[in-house]
């Protein structure tokens, strides 16, 4: 990547002191409006897996960062991985609820004011208790209209991904499986993250067994031909490809891009350059340190050197991205205290 290319405008915390409210914070994602209004939802309380685990939202309106505020709870069960949509001046929250991650399902609520008020959240497909619609990262809208779910589902020892594809704006879902080959390579080794012990399940004994690729990220190269990096228990992140608008997918394959096992994250510029902000770490559960940004100007098949947004020792994890009129926004967890917001430029790009 030539140098300066990319640049940070703005870098803040979504709010200052977060402690007050919970003790740990993570899986951001964002959507802004036309007024450069900004939505940051994440899950957070004592810690992943605790049963006050809920839904929190902050607010960037004019410029300024709203106190949080809880928009998601039943103490009990556990509230995972917000996910926010905004499209005709409504915002879509989809959210997983649930006493642990196999056995999860998808939530949805709806706000009409930009967050300022929500309607009483019901589950998105009634009776279905399977994480459908997204398992992290944002909806895709296709050209021809379409709403591109990327999902997953995390079972006791095998994970797979599926693109779940709506056509009235999210009211019903039809699931496109991703083909992976289970068992080539059951995940083993050592666990070099020492923030295994934040997750939901840290026995390695249990970790170490799950093998497969999760949290799929979509883009559209042309009309009806979509691409998805997951991530994976294999060291590298996994690509499919479907060439009949997300009906079929190809069986997934290892790409040359490192992943350690967390969150990642793109998206495709109006000119087709990606934005893909990851950990660049080989690994099965390895560190979370770099953060970074590459990009790719032939549709994912060679990657520019990452450009670190964080390289300090701890947990830089699980962004997300998105365009709005020439710039790139992405949040992130930093070490599950805080949730990170930044606004940035591509030179010749945006």
């Amino acid at each position: 990547m030539e140098k300066n290319q990319l640049r940070i405008e703005e870098k803040e915390y979504v709010w200052e002191h977060p402690q007050s409210y919970w003790n740990q914070c993570h899986c951001s994602t964002l959507v802004v409006n036309e007024k450069g209004d900004l939505l940051v939802a994440y899950f957070a309380g004592t810690r992943e897996g605790a049963p006050d685990l809920a839904i929190w939202l902050s607010r960037r309106i004019q410029g300024v960062w709203q106190e949080p505020r809880k928009i998601a709870e039943a103490y009990g069960l556990c509230h995972y991985n917000p996910l926010l949509h905004y499209q005709d001046g409504r915002v879509w929250l989809f959210y997983k609820r649930g006493l642990d991650v196999p056995r999860w399902y998808t939530m949805v609520c709806h706000s009409d004011d930009f967050g300022a008020n929500w309607t009483l959240p019901q589950e998105l497909i009634p009776g279905d208790h399977t994480p459908r619609c997204s398992s992290k990262n944002k909806i895709l809208v296709a050209q021809d209209g379409a709403w591109m779910g990327p999902c997953s589902v995390e079972r006791e020892r095998t994970w797979d991904c599926y693109i779940d594809i709506s056509r009235d704006y999210g009211r019903t879902w039809e699931k496109h499986e991703i083909p992976f080959r289970h068992g080539e390579q059951e995940g083993e080794g050592i666990i070099a993250w020492e923030g295994i012990a934040d997750l939901w399940e840290a026995n390695p004994e249990i970790v170490l067994k799950w093998d497969g690729v999760i949290q799929p990220s979509l883009w559209e190269s042309r009309p009806g031909v979509f691409s998805c990096l997951m991530r994976s228990t294999r060291g590298k992140l996994y690509r499919s490809d479907s060439q009949d608008g997300g009906n079929t997918w190809c069986q997934a394959y290892a790409t040359d891009l490192d992943n350690n096992n967390s969150g990642i994250d793109l998206v495709r510029l109006p000119n087709g350059t990606l934005v893909l902000v990851y950990n660049p770490v080989s690994g099965n559960w390895t560190f979370r340190s770099p953060l970074s940004i590459s990009l790719s100007r032939d549709d994912g098949k060679t990657w520019s050197k990452p450009w670190h947004l964080e390289t300090e020792p701890g947990e830089f994890s699980y962004p997300a991205i998105i365009y709005h009129e020439g710039w790139i926004h992405v949040t992130y967890t930093d070490r599950r205290k805080h949730i990170v917001y930044c606004k940035l430029g591509i030179r010749g790009e945006a």
